[in-house]
């Protein structure tokens, strides 16, 4: 029993450990409303992010959700405008928005290998 204890103990803080560059991800979006600023800011978390921990193939998937994003924002956009973005300079949506596409797709993956144990 003390050895699942210690195990779920370390899962729980690498679930936080993990959940720390999404917070800071929240937080460039409540400091700053300039579109480049906040996409640059979002490419530093994403390097620091790698920089700390890679795990083997998250690069090709930061560019499968960054394609995504990309398809699913524009397609949203220009074909059942379904929101209005007032500062978009991407065709009509914000220059970050693919960027944090890809980069969730990247977190989800990690917090999911988390619950589920595997590396």
């Amino acid at each position: 029993i003390m050895a699942k204890t210690g195990k779920n103990k370390i899962k729980v803080t690498n679930l936080i450990s993990s959940l720390i560059p999404l917070f800071a991800l929240l937080l460039i979006f409540l400091l700053t409303k300039n579109e480049i600023i906040a996409s640059l800011l979002l490419i530093a978390v994403l390097l620091i992010s790698f920089k700390i921990k890679y795990y083997k193939n998250e690069w090709k998937l930061f560019i499968v959700g960054f394609a995504s994003g990309l398809v699913i924002e524009l397609g949203g956009d220009l074909v059942y405008k379904l929101q209005y973005w007032e500062k978009a300079s991407l065709f009509g949506i914000p220059i970050w928005m693919p960027i944090f596409w890809g980069i969730a797709f990247v977190f989800i993956r990690r917090i999911g290998n988390l619950i589920l144990d595997k590396e």
